[in-house]
């Protein structure tokens, strides 16, 4: 279960820019073992030189992930390391990023500088993640099983028609 962050660059980025950002987000992370979210990714550049990328944020990670997890020495919680990089090419490459999830815009990290409030709402979902795995573990279906189905735990609310 999870919902997307979505990271755009407020103006556009230069081939060069892009090129060194990709190329970054593609390197491992050392030992983060991104179970609260995924890595940062990329799609396409559009037509106007913006980047844009996200990241899955996983809000009940499966059991095995969340106790093989407890055991490695990285970030408190993914979002810190999806942030560290977000942050970190900002200042390097000049980029400034606006986050939202769902339609929600949460801010802005520019200058390297992330916005407190786009932090607590990361650190809002990590709890979600941890309370979530810790209080309700669940185990990934077998390759012959369906996964569960019923009613979700509903967290984010719908847009208003």
């Amino acid at each position: 279960m999870g919902v997307h962050l979505h990271f755009s660059s407020v103006e556009a980025v230069t081939p060069e820019v892009e090129q060194a950002i990709r190329a970054e987000a593609e390197q491992p992370a050392g030992p983060q073992p991104w179970v609260l979210c995924e890595p940062p990714h990329f799609d396409t550049t559009d037509e106007d030189g913006r980047l844009h990328g996200g990241s899955k944020l996983n809000l009940h990670p499966w059991a095995d992930e969340w106790g093989s997890a407890a055991n490695v020495q990285a970030e408190r919680n993914d979002f810190q390391e999806l942030l560290r990089r977000l942050t970190g090419w900002s200042a390097r490459y000049g980029v400034s990023w606006e986050l939202e999830v769902e339609g929600t815009v949460l801010g802005r990290i520019e200058n390297g500088v992330c916005d407190p409030g786009v932090e607590g709402a990361l650190e809002s979902f990590a709890d979600v993640g941890e309370y979530l795995a810790e209080e309700f573990p669940h185990e990934h279906p077998g390759p012959e099983e369906e996964p569960p189905r019923g009613p979700g735990l509903r967290i984010w609310r719908e847009p208003e028609e």
